[in-house]
């Protein structure tokens, strides 16, 4: 952090609350790991405790359970705690958590993750998935001169116990040449500003690409893609600006135009899924997060953990 952006955040600790400049302090002052972890989940109660069953503010405390504080709603009379509605709710050892957060930051194998933490190899894959199983609830907007093109990765069943074909050894290579049915399209789109979403497509049509843009782009964009014919029609759609690259023919740049920054996110993308040796497609959408998360934004390990539980209450519906 340089100066000008640590004195922007020092401007904003005159607005905290007296809970939340405790939160703070303990975090500057070093909680040992599992009082920091209990701590981080718990900072997802925010002090007006309203209830993820009906959405009423004003809980009460009603002691603790499973080393968490619980509260009770004074409308519904349900019980809730940190965790509650969320996909880590009833994940075991909460004293590990920030830990494990620490795990993805830095990206370890499930083996690593497992040794750090001190615990099962099947229970780190567990936490992966489950950890990066949440999407973002409000990413990011794409901004400005957008790219867009999507790049493609092998289809992959590892794990799978009945396939039906013969198995790949160390990965293997597909059996047709050029894009086929055994390739997993992924679209990424990126702003000048850095800005990355990444989307596993069930297929390269305007549909498809038009679902994953739609709610990431703002208002006032120019789309830059290559010739491919799906993405007129999806500019279109959108209601966007678009400029497309005849690379096909040797056009590379056009102006401001070019795919260049998308190409590099492949590159990047790929060498980050081959460091775990062979992602499922299954699970691809995940590792896209984690790429994103993790690998650009650079998210600590208190970020993995309040993404993971999520931001806001989760209500449920009855």
């Amino acid at each position: 952090m340089d100066h000008k952006q640590f004195q922007e955040w020092l401007s904003g600790i005159d607005g905290l609350s007296r809970a939340q400049r405790q939160q703070a302090q303990a975090v500057l002052l070093g909680e040992a790991e599992p009082s920091a972890s209990l701590a981080a989940i718990e900072a997802r109660v925010a002090e007006d405790r309203e209830c993820p069953h009906c959405g009423t503010p004003g809980a009460v405390s009603r002691g603790t359970a499973r080393g968490l504080r619980r509260y009770q709603c004074k409308a519904c009379n349900k019980t809730f705690n940190a965790t509650t509605g969320t996909p880590l709710h009833g994940l075991h050892k909460k004293d590990r958590w920030l830990a494990f957060g620490g795990c993805l930051t830095d990206g370890l194998t499930v083996r690593a993750s497992a040794k750090r933490c001190n615990f099962a190899v099947s229970t780190a894959f567990r936490w992966r998935h489950r950890f990066l199983g949440t999407k973002d609830q409000a990413p990011q907007k794409l901004k400005g001169i957008v790219e867009a093109d999507e790049t493609y990765v092998l289809e992959s069943r590892k794990g799978d116990r009945k396939l039906d074909r013969e198995a790949r050894r160390r990965g293997g290579k597909a059996k047709k040449r050029g894009l086929s049915d055994e390739q997993v399209p992924i679209l990424v789109a990126v702003d000048r500003g850095g800005t990355t979403a990444c989307s596993v497509l069930p297929s390269v049509t305007a549909e498809s690409i038009y679902s994953v843009l739609e709610p990431r782009i703002d208002d006032d964009i120019l789309l830059v893609t290559d010739g491919n014919n799906v993405y007129p029609t999806c500019a279109k759609s959108l209601g966007v600006r678009h400029e497309a690259l005849n690379q096909s023919a040797g056009e590379r740049v056009r102006g401001v135009a070019h795919i260049q920054t998308a190409n590099n996110r492949h590159s990047g993308l790929k060498d980050f899924l081959r460091r775990y040796r062979g992602v499922s497609s299954k699970y691809l959408g995940n590792y896209l997060r984690w790429f994103e998360r993790c690998e650009l934004l650079k998210s600590s390990a208190r970020s993995c953990l309040a993404t993971a539980i999520g931001a806001s209450c989760i209500r449920f519906t009855n």
